[in-house]
């Protein structure tokens, strides 16, 4: 064996044992927090209009074309981290993530005029009651890293990172009829954004420590997109529509204050999906304390 080859594997030993320790303090999180709609995807999506002489609720016209009905909701998580460090300073970090709004916000009764061909053959309209129900949701996995400058200290530390987000959105919304028939739209895409997260952590025991933070979420920042095809139309009954974020137009029959399946084109801006999220979380180590070697008495 030349000295070349030795100083090739006392190398590759010196970086693998480096390695190792670097790598020996992963940690997860496990959290929760309230989670508040920004920008387009903040709205209302349902509003009351006059129809003759009875007010009914109808389909906000803004809905989907200016913004998506969001509302206050609800953040679960969890975190992945592993040190690139000793002092656990500089963390590389998987995130998952569900967020669901309008959680608070319960369904819209209200009425709404349906058309239906009398008996004299013509044209007329009716009132019937109505029931309106609404979510929004993302899953998110993220991938990045997250500074902790003083965690070596192990008293109190604030830390903040910054995620490349991989998103995928569901919007449902649910119509029910004379309390009876439902009938629903689900409207789904894959996004890519990023996320920004700071907060304050600090240990209870070895292993166990309580971090309290925020988060900000731009949700869809590549692959907007909107489907203006006649067969792409927003209506009831689909389970497969495009959230439309995109600036251009689309088809649909979600809209009006009278039910019907005509289809009318709509123009809809470029959207901008973004939430803030105030959480609380438990981090869990898997640090293995060393063990202290026995004293030998001489």
């Amino acid at each position: 064996m030349n000295l070349r080859n030795v100083i090739l594997i006392l190398m590759l030993v010196f970086l693998t044992g480096k390695g190792f320790s670097q790598f020996d303090k992963p940690t997860i999180q496990l959290g929760f927090g309230i989670s508040e709609p920004y920008n387009d995807l903040k709205g209302t999506y349902y509003t009351n209009e006059l129809l003759g002489s009875f007010y009914v609720q109808t389909i906000n016209p803004d809905f989907m074309t200016n913004n998506y009905g969001g509302k206050t909701g609800l953040n679960f998580f969890g975190k992945g981290k592993i040190n690139f460090d000793k002092y656990s300073t500089v963390r590389g970090v998987v995130n998952l993530n569900f967020n669901t709004f309008n959680t608070f916000e319960s369904a819209q009764s209200g009425n709404i005029g349906v058309q239906v061909i009398n008996i004299n053959n013509v044209l007329d309209t009716v009132i019937t009651s109505i029931s309106n129900d609404y979510t929004f949701s993302n899953f998110g996995i993220g991938l990045g890293l997250e500074l902790a400058p003083t965690s070596f200290t192990n008293l109190v530390s604030p830390y903040f990172g910054g995620y490349l987000s991989f998103n995928f959105m569901n919007g449902d919304l649910s119509r029910t009829e004379n309390r009876v028939d439902t009938v629903s739209l689900s409207f789904s895409d894959f996004r890519i954004g990023v996320t920004f997260d700071a907060g304050i952590e600090t240990k209870v025991s070895q292993n166990i420590g309580i971090a309290l933070g925020i988060k900000y979420e731009l949700g869809n920042l590549l692959y907007q997109n909107t489907d203006g095809g006649i067969a792409d139309a927003i209506e009831y009954g689909k389970s497969n529509a495009s959230i439309n974020d995109a600036e251009g137009r689309f088809y649909s029959s979600i809209y009006g204050p009278v039910l019907t399946s005509v289809r009318r084109e709509v123009q809809a801006k470029k959207k901008e999906i973004n939430w803030g999220t105030a959480y609380i979380g438990v981090n869990i180590g898997f640090n293995t304390p060393e063990k202290k070697k026995p004293k030998t008495v001489n």
